[in-house]
C-alpha cells in the first residue's frame, strides 16, 4: 500500500520562524512513519519554499502546484499539508487560502476559521458575543497617528494598567505591559514593529494564569486536556517565560476540580465557536471569584519540547504518535 506522502510545513516570516522550526521536528519526530511518508518543507519568504531531501540536495517547491522535481525530473506533489507554521503564513489564513484553492487536505481550521483566530480583537469580540469572558479592548490601525486625540479615544475605554500587544501574531513577541498613559505611544510604537496591521490594548485583568490544549477526541469531538498553570518569573508570560525557561509550568494545575472543568468547558467552546480544527491552545487568566477569562487562542499551538500542549499530552496519558495520525487522516478524509 502507498503511503500519503504528508509535507510539514515549517519557518514562516514572523519573528515565530525559529520556533516553528523546533515545533515542526518534533511533529516529524512523532509522525508514524510506518503509515504516513514525510517531508519538511521550510518557507522562507512568500517565494521561497523548499525541501532538503535524504540526497541531501535542496529542491524548490513550485508554488502553483505545491509539487517538486527530484534528481530525476519526476515529479513529486503531496496528499496532506500539517501546518506547523507559528505567525504569518500559517495562523492569519494565507497557508489555509492556499491549500483549500489546490484542493490539498491541511490540519487546521479553514481559512476563514484561523485568520478570526488570528485576529485577536475580532476573535475576543465573537467570544464575548457567545457569553465568554474576555478583556475590553481597543484597537488602532496601522498608519492611524497616535495623538492626543487618539490618546483620549483609548483612556475613555481603557485605563493603564493595561497591556498592548500586536493584534496579529504570537509568542508574546512586541507585547507590553503599560503603567501610565504616558508610556501607551512607546508600546504601540514597539507593537507596531513587529509588523502587525493593527495593535490592541487591552485591559489589565489579574489574576492567576493558565493554558489548556484541545485536541480533537473519538469521532473528532473536542478533548480538552490538563490544565496548566503559568506562573512566569518575568512580569508576564513573555518570551523569555515560554521559551528560555523564566516560568514554571504546573500541569496539572493545582487547582478545584470545578475550576479547572469550568476552564476545560470554555476552551472547548471556544474551539467550537470559532470552528478550530486539530490541535489548539486556549490561555485564560482566573479573576476574582474563579471567573475564567479568555486571554487569547492559538490555532497552531508551539510543539517543542518546551512547549505546553506536549506536557498536556503527556498528564493525560495521551499518545502523540496516535494524536498525530488522527490529525492527518481527519484531515484527508474531509
Amino acid at each position: 500500500m502507498i503511503k500519503p506522502h504528508v509535507a510539514v510545513l515549517a519557518g514562516g516570516y514572523s519573528g515565530e520562524y525559529g520556533i516553528s522550526l523546533q515545533s515542526a521536528h518534533e511533529v516529524l519526530r512523532h509522525i508514524d512513519t510506518s503509515r504516513f511518508s514525510t517531508t519538511l518543507v521550510t518557507i522562507e519568504s512568500e517565494d521561497s519554499w523548499w525541501i532538503e531531501h535524504t540526497d541531501g540536495r535542496r529542491y524548490n517547491i513550485e508554488l502553483s502546484s505545491f509539487t517538486w522535481l527530484d534528481s530525476l525530473g519526476d515529479r513529486q506533489s503531496f496528499d496532506a499539508a500539517f501546518i506547523v507554521v507559528h505567525g504569518t503564513p500559517g495562523e492569519d489564513g494565507v497557508l489555509q487560502t492556499y491549500f483549500e484553492n489546490l484542493h490539498i487536505p491541511f490540519t487546521t481550521g479553514s481559512s476563514e476559521s484561523v485568520a478570526r483566530t488570528f485576529n485577536k480583537y475580532h476573535a475576543n469580540q465573537t467570544l464575548r458575543q457567545e457569553g465568554m469572558l474576555v478583556a475590553n479592548s481597543y484597537i488602532v490601525e496601522q498608519g492611524k497617528p497616535v495623538n492626543q486625540s487618539e490618546l483620549k479615544k483609548i483612556l475613555q475605554v481603557i485605563s493603564p494598567p493595561c497591556f498592548v500587544k500586536p493584534n496579529h501574531g504570537g509568542s508574546s513577541l512586541g507585547v507590553s505591559k503599560v503603567l501610565t498613559q504616558e508610556e501607551l505611544p512607546t508600546a504601540i510604537h514597539n507593537a507596531f514593529k513587529t509588523g502587525t496591521p493593527s495593535v490592541l490594548i487591552e485591559s489589565l485583568l489579574m489574576g492567576r494564569e493558565f493554558s489548556v490544549g484541545v485536541i480533537p477526541g473519538a469521532q473528532s469531538i473536542p478533548k480538552a486536556l490538563p490544565v496548566t498553570e503559568i506562573i512566569s518569573d518575568n512580569e508576564f508570560f513573555d518570551y523569555q517565560a515560554k521559551y528560555e525557561g523564566k516560568s514554571q509550568e504546573i500541569t496539572p494545575a493545582e487547582i478545584s476540580n470545578e475550576l479547572a472543568e469550568k476552564i476545560r468547558e470554555i476552551a472547548i467552546k471556544a474551539y467550537e465557536t470559532l470552528n478550530c480544527r486539530g490541535m489548539v491552545r486556549v490561555d485564560f487568566i482566573v479573576v476574582k471569584e474563579e471567573l475564567p477569562a479568555i486571554l487569547e487562542i492559538n490555532s497552531v499551538p508551539g510543539f517543542t519540547t518546551m512547549s505546553l500542549l506536549p506536557q498536556q499530552l503527556e498528564h493525560a496519558d495521551i499518545n502523540i504518535q496516535d494524536l498525530l495520525s488522527r490529525i492527518i487522516e481527519t484531515a484527508i478524509a474531509n
